[in-house]
């Protein structure tokens, strides 16, 4: 909507340009982390892909919003009502996937659920594996943040706190 500011048009750019090859490489290469489940974060957005990751592997998942990046810009957006239509498409079809802690602000809800076509990997690890992990990634240049822990099966899968 010719809205955005040319710092936020970068820093999209650059999210989008940026290949997960080098992440892919740190976190499968050696065989020293174990992986439990892998995907990258595309056009279903974060909780999509959470939710076939908990589904999938009979497992639930707890995330804390407040640690998963966001593009500069994004909640500006959000608050604006620039959603794509298949942020809403998303939604639809995976909130019922998720319980929300009250605190969590709508604009922020939206946005895990944001279609970007171009995201990073998600990427399920042990516990005893992660911080090794994260320092790893983070030595390659990779922007890595942990953004929850897996638990037993439950519903519904996801917990976003």
């Amino acid at each position: 909507r010719q809205q955005a500011a040319p710092e936020w048009l970068e820093a999209a750019t650059r999210s989008m340009t940026t290949l997960n090859r080098r992440a892919a490489e740190t976190i499968t290469g050696d065989g020293r982390f174990a992986v439990h489940a892998l995907t990258d974060v595309t056009g279903f957005g974060l909780i999509v892909h959470a939710r076939e990751m908990a589904l999938g592997s009979q497992v639930s998942l707890r995330l804390r919003a407040a640690n998963v990046p966001l593009l500069p810009g994004a909640l500006e957006c959000a608050r604006a009502g620039y959603i794509p239509g298949g942020l809403n498409a998303n939604r639809e079809f995976a909130d019922c996937a998720v319980r929300w802690d009250g605190a969590i602000s709508e604009e922020v809800r939206a946005l895990l659920f944001d279609p970007q076509t171009a995201g990073g990997l998600l990427v399920s690890v042990s516990a005893e594996h992660a911080a090794a992990l994260l320092e790893a990634l983070q030595q390659a240049g990779v922007p890595a943040v942990e953004i929850g822990e897996v638990l037993p099966a439950a519903k519904p899968p996801i917990t976003v706190y």
